[in-house]
């Protein structure tokens, strides 16, 4: 006897488990699963489930949905590295494990009660500020995945945010230990004055400053992980990585190296996003745009990181800008722009 109630086979094969993903095609991968549509705020007419004329829903209508930039499916665009929050977890683990052997082993070297004055004045001068600009790097990043169209775009800001705190979290704790063994080298006493008044920082914490009162998503975007990001992190990991090791802060010289690591994931996500968003041509024009205008700001990071970095034993000021230059107009030939050719550093 036929079960009235049972599902012709034919019915049960069309159905569809995913049903979000539409016609896939295939089961949705486990970073899909976890990343796939958690923003509700999108493809709404009131983003917000309050009055239209409250705050925050305009400001998401005027400064993220209303950008220039367009794209049919944000939900289409992929982390490369496909990164979950336990994937995230488990890696950062590791590497705060690695960080941890280093602070001990070289605390029972004694490493920094040897430093040389070379190392001592570089590490005060050029690493304890840093963590203020690490913190600016830190804002910006969590502005980008509040504003983010899509849970995709969305995550690797929230990840890039968390690597920040871990950037300023290592590097009080390393300011902390260098007043320890240094006590009148000025560690953890002038460096907030450093980050607002020392000539060199002023036009990275300018470029930050600028930075964070960009509130269109597709400005943000660019003048954080184009601009600012890259230059930054080039400066203040990988130059500062290099210059540490040749004045025997090899402990330094070993963190910074690990947190490149970090730089290195944001920004492939970084060059992924602009890639996806050139395959509508219209947008190339906004995103060169946009770069254009703020470059300048990178350029005087170039120049004043390159006289902060510079020392007797490591490279000289130009050519650790002249690097910088180099490398940064590679990262954004990868992600698919031009390095900006207007005038040298002025105001956007």
């Amino acid at each position: 006897m036929t079960n009235p109630q049972a599902t012709p086979r034919s019915r049960q094969r069309a159905l569809k488990t995913w049903s979000a993903f539409g016609n896939l095609g295939r089961r949705p991968t486990e970073y899909e699963i976890l990343t796939h549509g958690l923003n509700h705020t999108t493809g709404r007419p009131v983003p917000l489930e309050m009055g239209p004329d409250v705050h925050g829903n305009v400001w998401l209508r005027e400064h993220r949905d209303a950008t220039r930039l367009r794209c049919a499916d944000w939900d289409a665009f992929r982390d490369p590295d496909a990164m979950t929050y336990g994937k995230y977890v488990a890696q950062q683990d590791d590497q705060e494990t690695y960080v941890e052997g280093l602070l001990e082993q070289f605390e029972r070297e004694e490493h920094d009660a040897a430093l040389g004055s070379e190392a001592v004045a570089l590490l005060r001068r050029a690493l304890a500020p840093s963590r203020y600009l690490a913190h600016g790097q830190q804002m910006l990043s969590a502005y980008l995945q509040q504003l983010a169209s899509s849970s995709y775009v969305a995550n690797c800001a929230a990840f890039q945010t968390a690597d920040q705190l871990r950037r300023v979290q290592l590097t009080a704790c390393r300011t902390t230990q260098l007043r320890s063994a240094h006590p009148r080298a000025g560690f953890a006493t002038g460096e907030r004055q450093a980050w607002e008044g020392a000539d060199d920082w002023q036009p990275i914490r300018r470029a930050v400053e600028l930075a964070l009162v960009e509130f269109d998503w597709d400005r943000a975007f660019v003048v954080t992980n184009l601009v600012v990001k890259p230059v930054a992190d080039l400066l203040t990991l990988s130059e500062l990585g290099r210059q540490c090791a040749e004045a025997g802060a090899r402990l330094d010289a070993l963190i910074l190296e690990n947190l490149w690591i970090d730089a290195q994931r944001g920004w492939r996500w970084t060059a992924a996003l602009t890639r996806f968003l050139l395959a509508d041509e219209a947008n190339r024009e906004v995103l060169q745009g946009h770069l254009d205008e703020l470059a300048p700001l990178g350029d005087a990071m170039a120049d004043s990181g390159g006289r902060l970095l510079a020392t007797g034993s490591g490279r000289d000021a130009a050519e650790i800008s002249a690097a910088v230059r180099t490398r940064w107009g590679a990262l954004l030939a990868e992600a698919g722009l031009a390095a900006a050719a207007g005038p040298a550093a002025g105001t956007p």
